[in-house]
This record gives C-alpha cells, sequence and structure tokens, in this order.
C-alpha cells in the first residue's frame, strides 16, 4: 500500500474548519434558545413549555421576531424603556440572522490553500445551484476578503461568528431577565 507523502497530510486543519463550523451553528441556537425564553418573558411567563411550543412552530426567523415584538407591545405597555430594548434587540437579531442563513444554507465546497511552506487553511465555499459547482471566485487577496462572511468562511471567519452570536444570546439572555425582574410580585 502506498503512503501519503508527508506534504499532503492536512487534515488536523481541515477538521478545525469543520470543528468551526459546527461552533458556529451551536451557538446560534443558543440564539434561538434565548428567544424562546425572551418570548416567555413577554408572552406567558408562567409557562415555558407554552410559550416555547408557539415560538417553535412559527416559521421563519422574521416571523418570530415580529411575533415577539407583539407580545412585548402589550405586556411592556408600561415600560417604554424595555420595550424599546426588545426592538433594538430583536433588530440585531434579524441582522445576525442573515450571518447565520449564509453559514447554514447552501452547498459547501472545501478548498484548501498551500504555499512554498505546505498546508495554510481551508476555505469553505457556499454554492448555491448545480450550474453554479465552484461557488465564487476571486483573483485577488482584496476579492476575497469581499466573499468572506457572504460566500467563503474560513476557520478565523466561523470563530469569529461563533463569537457574534454567543455576545447576542448573552445580549437576549440579559434582556429576558431585566424583564423577568421587572414583574416579580411583590410578597408584603
Amino acid at each position: 500500500m502506498q503512503e501519503i507523502p508527508k506534504e499532503l497530510v492536512f487534515r488536523p486543519t481541515r477538521d478545525e474548519t469543520y470543528i468551526a463550523f459546527a461552533a458556529a451553528i451551536d451557538a446560534w441556537s443558543k440564539v434561538e434558545w434565548q428567544m424562546m425564553f425572551l418570548f416567555n418573558s413577554v408572552s406567558t411567563p408562567t409557562d415555558l413549555n407554552k410559550s416555547g411550543s408557539i415560538l417553535i412552530s412559527i416559521i421563519g426567523i422574521q416571523a418570530q421576531l415580529r411575533v415577539i415584538e407583539a407580545a412585548a407591545r402589550a405586556h411592556l405597555r408600561k415600560r417604554d424603556d424595555l420595550l424599546k430594548e426588545v426592538e433594538r434587540t430583536t433588530e440585531k437579531i434579524g441582522k445576525k440572522a442573515t450571518l447565520r442563513n449564509r453559514i447554514i444554507h447552501g452547498r459547501w465546497r472545501e478548498t484548501h490553500h498551500f504555499d512554498a511552506n505546505g498546508y495554510q487553511y481551508t476555505e469553505l465555499i457556499r454554492i448555491f445551484s448545480v450550474e453554479e459547482v465552484f461557488g465564487p471566485t476571486y483573483k485577488t487577496e482584496k476579492e476575497r476578503k469581499e466573499l468572506l462572511g457572504k460566500f467563503i468562511f474560513d476557520k478565523a471567519e466561523l470563530e469569529k461568528c461563533t463569537e457574534m452570536f454567543e455576545h447576542l444570546a448573552k445580549t437576549i439572555f440579559e434582556l429576558q431577565f431585566k424583564i423577568a425582574s421587572a414583574f416579580v410580585p411583590v410578597v408584603a
């Protein structure tokens, strides 16, 4: 059996790119989990199962965000400060959902980059159709940078997405905690 030349062995680094891909998807799931708690805090605060079932039955992140906002308008009608914070947060979620969709949807092609020192990194390139089998291409580093985060995701870009999604999940958690805390029953 012929042995693979050592200079062609690059799987561990390639695997790091796929691990970063999975971490980004996992970080977004934390955002969706926190969205359920946010919806719970403005809709059915005593029944997480009910509010969770309602939110996950709504197809599409934008529709879910509109339902969260509608429930917040009803529940927070006397707390304009919290309502404005909900609206700012749902806007952030909507913007980050575009990035999430770029990661999640489409087919992927991987490209391995080498230079004189050997293997450098792996890119995942998003492909939308059979006709566009190779996905977008670039010739210069400037063109590559313009495609990063849109069609091309390398380990560093995926790690940046993970960090953004985790920060967003924390922001949502803190907001729903403020809302829940504002409506704690007073025990005399």
